[in-house]
């Protein structure tokens, strides 16, 4: 735009120029004319002045330049006979002048005004994001509330807080069952579900996973006791843990095989005095035992040498994408978790199960998704947990958020108090 007025400048001073050198050319020869020497008189006896600007008229480009008006000052006044051709010259080019000025103005203004419309970037139109449905998932605990809100439940021995990431709808869920029925062996099942791909695998592992588990050790506890195997109980219980993901893993790709997605989970069961930990995934718990954190589950991704090592035995590989992260077929951060049929044959349900016996020391078990696992270490969490648990929750989701994640971040803390 600049260079756009310093070329109207240029040539309105051009044309200036040209037009003061035409009225001093248009003043001599008129002097000329009127001068008393005979040979003048003789040559142009009758020549008036306007009839001598007339005769020679400017081009055409220098005409329509010339119409600006051109200030009295800067004329080169005439002699004394002909003192009033300037004026003539000069009212005589006012008239039209003044017209052709207005015109050029409201053309510049037009001009200046289609130059800033270009500058002006274009208005943005934000659509409103419709976030019915997208809520946070539990399962017999508590009516989940929208998205913007943040999840905070207090149940019978455990507390949960959970936020939705900013980048999707809410892929994390949780459950609770706890089992009363027989008063000198009580049960209750924990879990904590961090969903890819869409809810459609979240939702069914979420609701499906903890009945499949909760029915299957009632199961195998009852066996062992009928046969009095009570040492063979560990081995019961866990064989039956793991057979209640692979039968939830197999449900969910039998009725879900147009979903892409996929969950990772963490959950716990206590029974009598035991603690059995299983996980898929990237979820973790840790649990505190006289204020030491202690992981009970080891990630289940494609860093770990082992697991690169399964899926390339299977036929599958892993490789590195651009921001450093190892994935399976190029696609999957985890090498285990529940759905993703197009990679089942690497990507198994098979879980890690392991038993811990309660003891005094053993305080409370922390379960969280990665959203927080990637932001906050094991200890930095059990300290937080250890100053309150009622509202360590929260305070662990804050954390979270406060050092930048993106993700979902579900935390429940379980009291383990016996």
């Amino acid at each position: 735009m600049l260079l756009h007025t310093v070329r109207f400048l240029c040539s309105v001073v051009a044309a200036f120029t040209r037009l003061v050198r035409e009225l001093r050319k248009a003043a001599a020869m008129a002097t000329a004319a009127c001068s008393p020497s005979p040979v003048a008189v003789l040559t142009a006896p009758a020549v008036s002045p306007i009839g001598l600007i007339a005769s020679t008229p400017l081009p055409k480009r220098k005409k329509t330049l010339a119409q600006v008006a051109v200030p009295e000052n800067l004329l080169v006044a005439p002699p004394p006979p002909v003192v009033v051709l300037p004026a003539k010259v000069s009212d005589g080019v006012s008239g039209v002048g003044r017209v052709e000025q207005q015109q050029a103005h409201q053309s510049m203004t037009k001009t200046k005004a289609a130059w800033a419309a270009r500058r002006r970037p274009s208005r943005l139109v934000i659509p409103v994001a419709d976030d019915a449905g997208e809520v946070a998932a539990g399962w017999g605990v508590a009516a989940a509330p929208a998205k913007e809100a943040d999840v905070e439940v207090e149940g019978d021995g455990f507390w949960l807080a959970s936020r939705a990431g900013p980048r999707h709808a809410m892929e994390d869920a949780y459950a609770v069952v706890t089992d009363k029925n027989d008063a000198d062996s009580q049960l209750a099942f924990y879990g904590v579900f961090d969903g890819h791909g869409g809810r459609a695998a979240v939702d069914f592992v979420s609701e499906r996973l903890s009945k499949n588990v909760v029915s299957a050790v009632l199961a195998a506890a009852g066996t062992t006791e009928t046969r009095g195997e009570a040492s063979s109980e560990e081995d019961a219980v866990s064989a039956a843990i793991r057979t209640a993901y692979l039968a939830t893993d197999s449900e969910l790709v039998t009725q879900h095989q147009d979903a892409s997605g996929g969950a990772c989970a963490a959950t716990a069961v206590v029974m009598g005095g035991d603690l059995y930990v299983a996980h898929l995934g990237d979820c973790r718990a840790v649990l505190s035992r006289d204020g030491a954190a202690a992981a009970l589950t080891a990630d289940h991704t494609c860093a770990a040498e082992d697991e690169r090592g399964r899926i390339e035995r299977e036929g599958g590989y892993v490789c590195r994408s651009g921001s450093g992260v190892w994935r399976v077929q190029g696609s999957l951060a985890v090498s285990r978790a529940f759905g993703d049929g197009a990679l089942k044959q690497w990507v198994v349900a098979e879980p890690a199960v392991t038993r811990v016996p309660l003891d005094a020391g053993c305080e409370f078990l922390v379960i969280a998704s990665d959203g927080l696992w990637d932001k906050v270490s094991n200890q930095e969490a059990v300290h937080v947990i250890s100053g309150n648990q009622a509202t360590a929750c929260r305070e662990l989701v804050d954390m979270a958020l406060r050092r930048g994640s993106r993700d979902d971040i579900t935390v429940m803390v379980v009291d383990l108090h016996i």
